[in-house]
């Protein structure tokens, strides 16, 4: 459960305290730099916590956030240490990441209940750590800034967009402009989506996660990451989701109130709990729902689950490619029903 509690915490989205966070949108403020012009040193980065200067092209990296350390494989630059993601490995690391290591594998870090383990991290010998991602940074920072220059977030934790956290971990290694091209690509797979699945345009989809008490956590605020991330690719939130009580950026539902899921398209997460899952599908209450009748319930596993609810530069196109696809056939049957 504590795993899973992070899963969510990191990207936006505490179901099990559903008002405690929201994610950001996509028009957050540039981060404030100076230097790096062409890839030039030393540069300087202001956060929210405080300022990061680099003197020199930094050579051991410590990525402490999912968009941070996949920024950095995207460029072509392995960390020698990054987070890991329990559960959601092959062979230790995500499916999107695995093919762009290569030689000695960086040492994965394992979060607790109150961040990473410093002396881990100090063990690396770290010259520059990026944190942009790391929800337990405000807690970290003042010791992990006296290890090597720390880039925390802009906004808040589990706030910033991944474009955001993207184009500052580019910034910190001298490559800001690399990294602006990287946004704009991936940005573009997504706009593609909608010319290559047209079924999905206007489509009302539910984005779900259900907990082993049965009650379902539905995204309900249109800031949501995930929410946001439909939406590029053309989907919208419907009115009765958006309408659900409640100040956070999701609303908890029973069993009860399961028909207010009766949309185009639900797709829905069950934590990798396989008993939660059969329990839920077989109710009567969820088999009787038309989008479930007709074929329109998309259900996800982890690793799927992660790439809604934490977008990187290389968990979108793994979206794209692997889940994308999924969401176009139940909205294709949505609309020839």
């Amino acid at each position: 459960m504590r795993n899973m509690m992070r899963r969510l915490a990191v990207a936006g989205a505490l179901v099990l305290g559903l008002s405690t966070t929201a994610a950001c949108g996509d028009d957050e403020p540039a981060q404030e730099t100076s230097g790096a012009a062409g890839g030039a040193f030393p540069v300087t980065i202001t956060h929210k916590l405080g300022k990061a200067t680099i003197e020199s092209r930094p050579e051991r990296i410590v990525a402490l956030g999912e968009v941070d350390q996949d920024t950095l494989l995207a460029l072509g630059v392995q960390p020698v240490g990054m987070a890991e993601l329990t559960g959601v490995q092959q062979d230790g690391f995500a499916p999107w990441t695995a093919p762009k290591l290569a030689g000695d594998k960086p040492k994965l870090l394992k979060p607790g209940e109150a961040g990473f383990n410093l002396e881990e991290i100090a063990a690396l010998r770290p010259d520059l750590i990026l944190a942009g991602g790391d929800f337990w940074i405000d807690k970290e920072y003042e010791k992990l800034s006296r290890l090597a220059p720390t880039v925390a977030y802009q906004t808040g934790p589990a706030e910033d967009t991944w474009q955001q956290i993207t184009v500052n971990a580019a910034t910190a290694i001298g490559r800001e402009a690399d990294g602006e091209k990287l946004v704009k690509d991936v940005e573009a797979k997504l706009a593609a989506v909608k010319t290559e699945h047209p079924e999905l345009e206007g489509k009302g989809v539910a984005f779900t996660s259900v907990m082993p008490s049965g009650n379902i956590a539905v995204m309900k605020s249109p800031q949501d990451t995930s929410v946001k991330l439909l939406n590029q690719i053309g989907m919208r939130l419907p009115d009765a989701l958006a309408k659900l009580p409640g100040e956070g950026f999701a609303a908890e539902l029973s069993m009860e109130k399961l028909s207010v899921l009766d949309v185009d398209v639900l797709v829905s997460h069950y934590n990798d709990d396989p008993a939660t899952q059969k329990k839920f599908e077989e109710s009567d209450l969820f088999s009787s729902l038309d989008v479930v009748k007709r074929g329109s319930y998309v259900p996800i596993d982890l690793q799927e689950f992660w790439t809604l609810r934490t977008p990187t530069p290389l968990a979108v196109p793994y979206l794209i490619d692997n889940v994308v696809p999924k969401i176009a056939e139940a909205a294709a049957k949505a609309e020839s029903a």
